[in-house]
């Protein structure tokens, strides 16, 4: 037996291709392990593969919710635009009135909830006549566009306007893509019929580009106050909380899944020791051994960590849902139930 050992040796070190004849049959030795050994590798592959569809899952359904937040926050151009907001309550019209006639370029906003059938959205009326350009979240360029909306046309996203089935309190409702999950776009006196306020308005855009010569505005309108944008929404830094326990809850679940695959490497590799100690004998050299090991780890971890973050995919599809309606039965927020692929 060492004679032909060492008859096989001289010959593969005599091979001096890029993968040499000691290599492929240690190769061979080593997963001939996994073939005596099934439970073990079924192991070691299922728990990479949950512990990252776990927190791949975790992430994208956290990824999904806050573009979600920041498509709302860009909604109107809300993140580029100063506002005047009411210290409590809402703003009256006659109140917009007088600012636009004392020259300050201000746009109304009216802005709350419904309740429907198809579930809880967001209803956001705008005056198309004066919003800038940043509040463009639809195309109202087409002859007859401008007048259907102002005469109640109302817009909504895809899957919010597939639900309602084209129809919002006897109005048409047309797709708009642009627009935040759950929310129906208005004109603002459409908006406030639809939300039983006639006459109010939940805050003012101020636009960019003002007239030199206007009275200030404390003299005009003392009981509002000037609000700065923000990159963040109030609903982002709401639910941060909700987000970080998620988070925290992916980084357990993959720090288990290592401990399991860790345990099934360890056991692996304790178990293959005398093999080991015949490769070596039979001229293998300790690096070669060391390289074809850490080959066979890359290789496992990259077929289970694909699988796992396929499978994350799956799990993020199928739990967004119910996050999403937790995050609108707590905060308010108002999140896309389907996944994006980003």
């Amino acid at each position: 037996l060492q004679s032909s050992g060492r008859s096989t040796v001289a010959q593969a070190s005599s091979d001096r291709g890029p993968l040499g004849l000691n290599r492929r049959i240690a190769l061979v030795a080593l997963w001939s392990h996994w073939r005596h050994h099934p439970g073990q590798l079924l192991t070691l592959l299922s728990g990479l593969a949950l512990a990252t569809a776990l927190w791949s899952g975790v992430q994208a359904i956290n990824a999904e919710a806050r573009s979600s937040y920041d498509r709302a926050a860009s909604a109107l151009g809300q993140d580029q635009l100063d506002r005047l907001e009411p210290v409590s309550g809402s703003i009256p019209q006659e109140l917009y009135i007088a600012l636009r006639r004392a020259g300050w370029g201000v746009t109304p906003v009216v802005e709350g909830q419904i309740f429907h059938d198809a579930g809880t959205m967001t209803v956001l009326g705008i005056d198309p006549l004066t919003a800038p350009p940043q509040a463009q979240l639809v195309d109202l360029s087409a002859p007859g566009d401008l007048l259907g909306f102002i005469q109640g046309g109302l817009y909504g996203p895809p899957d919010l306007v597939e639900a309602l089935k084209g129809v919002l309190d006897g109005r048409s409702v047309q797709v708009a893509a642009a627009l935040p999950p759950r929310t129906i776009l208005a004109d603002i006196g459409t908006a406030q019929a639809l939300l039983d306020k006639p006459g109010e308005i939940t805050r003012l855009l101020i636009l960019k580009e003002q007239p030199l010569v206007g009275k200030p505005l404390q003299e005009i309108a003392p009981a509002l106050h000037r609000q700065d944008p923000d990159g963040e929404s109030d609903i982002a830094r709401l639910t941060d909380s909700f987000h970080l326990n998620l988070t925290a809850f992916g980084l357990l679940s993959f720090a288990g899944g290592l401990f399991i695959v860790h345990a099934a490497i360890g056991l692996a590799f304790e178990q293959r020791r005398p093999m080991f100690r015949t490769l070596r004998a039979l001229g293998v050299p300790g690096r070669t051994l060391v390289a074809l090991l850490a080959w066979e780890v890359l290789s496992l971890a990259i077929l289970a960590g694909a699988a796992g973050v396929l499978l994350g995919y799956v799990i993020a599809a199928a739990l967004l849902p119910n996050v999403a309606a937790t995050l609108r039965g707590l905060y308010g927020a108002s999140v896309d139930r389907s996944l994006s692929l980003e």
